[in-house]
């Protein structure tokens, strides 16, 4: 006895047009957010928000031990004005 939906040429046709369906939908879905939030991530970040993406970067790099960029020149960079928006 074979499975799979190769021996059921009704049950291909179904499932063929679920995934359509699926994908259509997701692909609205996707312009629609799109439109919404394209305008909102266009926009600079705040200072105070650059501020703690900074910090959160630079604790996570030294919770990983990273060599890459010591915390203290984060937290430098952090700690240095910088243009406000």
């Amino acid at each position: 006895m074979a499975s799979g939906t190769s021996d059921n040429p009704e049950l291909q046709i179904r499932e063929n047009a679920m995934t359509k369906s699926i994908h259509a939908s997701l692909a609205a879905i996707g312009c629609q957010l799109d439109v919404n939030y394209s305008p909102a991530v266009a926009k600079p970040l705040p200072s105070e928000l650059k501020h703690l993406v900074a910090q959160l970067v630079a604790l996570e790099a030294g919770k990983r031990g990273s060599t890459e960029r010591p915390v203290e020149v984060l937290q430098s960079a952090i700690a240095q004005p910088g243009p406000q928006s």
